[in-house]
């Protein structure tokens, strides 16, 4: 399938880790966190896209030395769009390198299972591509490799999907006509700026797509004041302009807003999107933490 896409967040700097294995537990100042988000896309649509996920994932530090260290981590996520429901359950592990004092190189793999369902309820049950079809189907092994870089001042990361699951059908049959699902690739760079002491802008950029389609490209920049309070735009290739409004509520508590306006022709219909994220978790958005840690390794975090 040419046009399938997976999951698409506003805040993809806020769920970093849900683009890329390879971003869970890059900071050494975090042991943990703990994020969670929805997404519903145009609202009073009937079927229209909605998406959800929660993460958790804990870094494994080494007492004598930080050149390296491991993350290991859990990623649950569903999407539905219109009559299809997939759902992916990843385990994730993620190791660490310090190539230099504030250089790290990062790769992860998630490994798990996908489940697809179908609902039939507003189908024509006449159709062969349906009466042939199963309700529900379970495919495996679901791998997603992925690999970062991450500095003081910038991180680019690059991660794969569906290198492993190539159709609908497993345990439980099949869904749909016969058909091959494409490799997906996730590409995401990002710069902070300094502006003062108190405020720091980030430039981030990402790009998804099948490996035979144009790519979905996103830019973003955010203004993240005093480790508290940020407040950004992004624009979606032609199709969407977006507000988000980040705060830290409490000391470790994170909530991420994202308001999107479709600027394309389901203007007319129903423009509105929305979406929250929420972590638990020391650090805040894409603030960058340079708290004192063992042989004075400043840190990267993005």
């Amino acid at each position: 399938m040419v046009a399938q896409q997976f999951p698409q967040y506003t805040q993809f700097i806020f769920n970093k880790i849900g683009y890329n294995p390879a971003a869970s537990g890059t900071s050494i100042n975090a042991p943990y966190e703990l994020i969670l988000g929805a997404r519903t896309q145009w609202f009073g649509f009937t079927n229209n896209p909605k998406s959800a996920f929660v993460s958790f994932n804990y870094n494994f530090i080494p007492k004598r030395s930080i050149s390296k260290w491991h993350n290991v981590g859990i990623y649950v996520d569903q999407d539905q769009a219109g009559n299809f429901v997939h759902n992916d359950i990843w385990l994730s592990y993620t190791f660490h390198l310090l190539l230099a004092k504030k250089t790290i190189m990062s790769f992860g793999l998630f490994a798990g299972i996908k489940q697809f369902r179908l609902t039939k309820n507003n189908l024509d049950r006449n159709d062969p591509a349906v009466s042939n079809s199963n309700a529900s189907v379970i495919a495996y092994p679901d791998l997603v490799p992925g690999i970062r870089l991450t500095n003081k001042k910038f991180f680019i990361d690059v991660c794969f999907q569906q290198v492993s699951i190539y159709k609908r059908s497993g345990i439980g049959g099949d869904i749909g006509s016969p058909s091959k699902l494409l490799p997906h690739y996730n590409f995401s760079a990002g710069r902070k700026i300094k502006i003062n002491d108190y405020d720091k802008l980030m430039v981030a950029v990402n790009l998804r797509s099948s490996i035979v389609s144009l790519p979905s490209a996103e830019i973003t920049v955010i203004n993240y004041y005093n480790k508290r309070f940020a407040i950004g735009a992004s624009i979606r290739s032609r199709n969407f302009v977006c507000g988000i409004v980040q705060f830290r509520m409490l000391k470790n508590l994170n909530v991420g807003l994202a308001y999107d306006l479709s600027t394309n022709k389901v203007f007319r219909a129903s423009p509105n999107t929305g979406e929250i994220m929420v972590s638990f978790s020391p650090l805040f958005g894409g603030e960058l933490t340079e708290k004192a840690v063992k042989l004075n390794v400043a840190d990267c975090t993005f």
